[in-house]
This record gives C-alpha cells, structure tokens and sequence, in this order.
C-alpha cells in the first residue's frame, strides 16, 4: 500500500502564507527619492524569472517536508533549515532586485522591502522556531538552527549584501546618532526592568504571605496596564518637572519632565504586573511536600521562602522577566516623545518625514534586540528549571543541606 501523506500543519501554513504573500503583495517598493511615495513592483518583475521560481522552489520544499511521508526528524530538519535559509534570504533578494530597479529609477531613487519580503520571512521563521521545538530546545541541531538565521544576516550585512536597499543607506545618514540611539533603549530598558524586577518580586512576595493584599495590589498593577503609553507619559510629566524644581537631589541626577526620568518610570509601571503576577504564580506553584520536609527539618518561615520556595519559583519567575522584557523594550520607543533619544526617535522621526526606509530601521532594530532579549532569558529559564527540578528532587526527599 502507498504510505500516506503527513500533514505538518506549521509547515503548510507557513508555506500557503510564504507563497501567497510573494504573489499578492508587493516584494520591492521603488521611491524617486527618500520621501516620496513609492510605486509597489511584484515579485517577478523585481527579480526576473530564474530568482522568483527558485523562491517559489524553496517554499515547495519546505511544503514538501510537511505532507511526504519520510522520518520524521528528516521531515523536521529539512523544513528548519529550508526555513532558515529563507528568512535572510527572501530579504538578500531585495539587493537583487534593486541592482535590477534602481539604474532607470533616477539619482536618489530607494528601493524599499515590500511587505510580502516581511510576511514570507516571518512565515520562514515560524517554520524555525517550530522545527526548533520538535528536535529539542537544547539539542544541537536546535542550537544550530537558532543560530543561523541572526549570523546569516551578520554575515550577508559585513558582505554589502544590503548596501543598495533604502534601509542601509539611511542607516549610513545616521549611523552615529543610530548607535546613541540603540545605547539609550538597552540603558533604559534595562534599568526598568530591574527596577520593576526588584518591586514586582517585593508586590509577588507581598501578596502571597498576606493574601489580604491581592485583590488591591493586582487592581493597581493592571491598572497601569489599561493607560496608553502616551497618556502615560503625559501623566507623568507634572510630579516629575514639579520634583525637578522643588528636590535638588532629583535636579542633580537629571529627573525631570524631560529626559531619562519619564520613560525609565512609564516602563517600570508597564512592567510590573507580568513579575507580580508571575512571582506570586512561581510562589503558589511550589509543592507542599517540598515545604513541608524543609519545615521537618526545622527551617524558618525566611529560610522556608528563600532556601525553598524562591529556588523552586524561579523558572516562572523568569517566564515574567521574558514577557516584561519584550514589552518593555518595545514601549521604549516611547522616549522618543520626552527627549529621552531612544530608537523610537527614527521611528517617529520617519513618520514625520514621510521616510519609509527610517521608520523601518528603527523598528527593524527595536524588532531584533527584543527577540535577542527574549532567547537570552530563554536560555536563564531553560538553566533555572533544571537546576530547579533538582533542587525540588532533593527538597522532595528531605535531603538539603
């Protein structure tokens, strides 16, 4: 009998995705100048017929690895690395297509990505992330394929493989500023995030000893959630200038309406009910029978919390620090809007401008360090829930030291 066809379901989606938005939307945009709107050029007519049908080719492939019958980890590496190869290929392309567009578009044309490049490469990346998850997220082979899709673009970007796309040469008008840029969002986000770390953990711990608490304390952390981010800013603007002008302690170290102060706060506030929450959850999630040997052996109500019931939550803890860490750095962009000089200025700057190319660049890079953020506090989780089931494994059996 014919073996049966077998149905990926990531792996078609992505492909039906991949394939349809190279088809209906535009791969290239071509712009007479930086600020003028852009005519849309499909993908044929952008890259010839030879480079769309081995685009074409390779999105079958990746089809081909999801329905036909074969072992399944052939199945599952074979689509990750098709995948892999068309995230920062379908974009390198886009230079294909503007050596081919730009010497009859005039001096200052820009070719921009079209927005079927961005689909089908988030397709591409979908496809990564799941065959990732089905090899094991600490395997090698998982190792390998996460690190190929971010050292492809080092590589295609040290090689001039972008240098003629709209995005590259607005990043060479602003590639001082651009780097001051970057440093302020890191700086920012990073301060917020301890600083909501620090008293989301403080609110976390709060509220599981006094349950009393919970309903006021979570009430106010969703709160700050419900505020749009300018509201926020503009909230915050009258205590931060009033403080500026009455404390000389906040007048000395910058605080103020303006500047650092605002958005450092804004983020802290936005962060905060993910590490409360998830705090108070990785506290409720510890076994009993862990806390229960651990006060056999005549542990504190301190020690119980910090030797027992912290090391056991820390995975879930973490999973919070994950989700404030994404949130917090793209609300960053937020700065641009209090003098605070964060990638969100070439965002907004951009759209001011009508610059296309600007707003994406900065969003492109605000995009890249959040997903960056994110897969280093992965790989802390992944280490803290091993460490943890081996610290629940001895706690369980009473044997701690």
């Amino acid at each position: 009998m014919p073996r049966r066809l077998v149905l990926h379901k990531v792996g078609i989606t992505a492909a039906v995705i991949g394939v349809a938005s190279l088809l209906l939307f535009p791969f290239t945009i071509v712009a007479a100048n930086r600020v003028r709107s852009g005519v849309s050029v499909s993908l044929l007519d952008s890259l010839g017929p030879f480079w769309s049908a081995l685009l074409m080719a390779a999105w079958m492939i990746i089809a081909a690895f999801s329905l036909l019958p074969m072992p399944e980890r052939v199945r599952t590496l074979g689509r990750g690395w098709v995948a892999a190869a068309l995230v920062p290929g379908t974009v390198a392309l886009c230079e294909v297509a503007a050596l081919r567009l730009l010497p009859g578009a005039g001096t200052f044309a820009r070719v921009s990505v079209g927005i079927g490049v961005w689909i089908s490469a988030i397709a591409a990346y979908a496809v990564v992330l799941s065959a990732r998850r089905e090899v094991g997220m600490s395997s090698p082979a998982a190792l390998a394929l996460t690190a190929s899709v971010p050292v492809a673009f080092v590589v295609l970007l040290a090689a001039g493989a972008f240098s003629d796309l709209g995005m590259l040469k607005e990043y060479a008008n602003v590639s001082d500023s651009f780097w001051v840029y970057a440093r302020n969002t890191v700086v920012y986000s990073a301060a917020a995030l301890v600083a909501a770390t620090a008293l989301g953990f403080a609110l976390g711990g709060l509220v599981f000893t006094y349950r009393r608490f919970e309903q006021p304390v979570f009430a106010i952390v969703s709160l700050f959630q419900t505020i749009p981010g300018l509201a926020m800013i503009g909230l915050l603007f009258a205590p931060l200038a009033w403080a500026r002008q009455n404390l000389p302690a906040a007048e000395s170290v910058g605080i103020g309406g303006l500047g650092w102060a605002p958005i450092v706060t804004a983020l802290t506030l936005y962060a905060l009910l993910a590490i409360t929450r998830n705090t108070f959850a990785g506290l409720n999630s510890v076994p009993e029978e862990a806390v229960d040997a651990a006060r056999g052996m005549g542990m504190t109500s301190r020690q119980l919390m910090w030797r027992i019931r912290v090391p056991l939550a820390l995975p879930v803890l973490f999973s919070g620090e994950r989700t404030a860490a994404v949130q917090t750095i793209g609300n960053s962009s937020l700065g641009a809007f209090v003098a605070a000089f964060t990638l969100g200025t070439l965002i907004f700057g951009g759209l001011a401008q009508q610059a296309l190319d600007l707003t994406m660049l900065g969003s492109v890079a605000v995009v890249l360090m959040a997903i960056v953020a994110d897969e280093v506090l992965r790989v802390v989780q992944r280490v803290l829930a091993r460490r943890s089931r081996e610290d629940r494994m001895v706690a369980e059996t009473g044997m701690t030291t």
